[in-house]
């Protein structure tokens, strides 16, 4: 039962988005980077197209034979299982690819929340997709919640799109366990910032509306 619970937890963590893409800006990341280190270890994807450090002390969570684990690539959590690190690949379908191609990278992150919000409807996001570069990468992130109930709580997330040329990937910061301290979750976003700021792979993807 605790296995069944921590999964599905983590997979409230994928139908379009109807409305006018917002005005594309350079801005810069929403949270500073993390004081916490980082492990020498390389997680990656499959292809090996993009790689990058796991956050020191981290786990990773045997996810084989799971079928409800549809498109994760790697799981991590904190020796607390309070929070997972989770890298997920976006399916590059036709569609897809023609959005990205007009509307810029913030097509992937409509399109993770679109496949989360298929499958959980209650999902709420609770922040904007948004754009912004680390050197010469471009990312797109948003945040979503969960409220369980109102004696349990609340879950927030933190998802990272980005490309890496053929493929389309996802990095989020799941919450597994509802808290009401707010900098708790601060912090695993900023460490999250962190881990995205060492990625290895990730492509420069066109953008549109950007300010001059």
């Amino acid at each position: 039962m605790l296995r069944f619970l921590f999964f599905s937890f983590l997979f409230l963590a994928g139908c379009s988005l109807f409305y006018t893409p917002p005005k594309v800006e350079k801005k810069k990341p929403l949270y500073e980077m993390s004081a916490s280190p980082l492990d020498e270890e390389y997680f990656h994807s499959p292809t090996g197209d993009i790689a990058g450090h796991i956050p020191k002390g981290w786990l990773q969570v045997n996810t084989e034979n799971i079928p409800d684990l549809e498109n994760i690539l790697d799981v991590y959590t904190d020796p607390e299982r309070d929070f997972a690190m989770v890298l997920m690949e976006i399916p590059g379908t036709a569609e897809l690819r023609r959005k990205v191609g007009i509307n810029g990278i913030l097509a992937l992150a409509e399109e993770s929340f679109a496949l989360k919000q298929k499958k959980h409807p209650n999902i709420v996001m609770s922040r904007q997709p948004q754009t912004f570069m680390i050197d010469s990468m471009f990312f797109a992130n948003y945040e979503y919640t969960l409220v369980l109930d109102s004696a349990k709580g609340t879950l927030y997330h933190r998802v990272v799109a980005f490309s890496a040329g053929v493929r389309f990937y996802e990095l989020a910061m799941v919450e597994l366990r509802p808290n009401n301290d707010g900098e708790r979750y601060s912090e695993n976003f900023r460490l999250l910032q962190s881990v995205i700021a060492g990625l290895e792979g990730v492509a420069t993807v066109k953008e549109v509306n950007t300010s001059h």
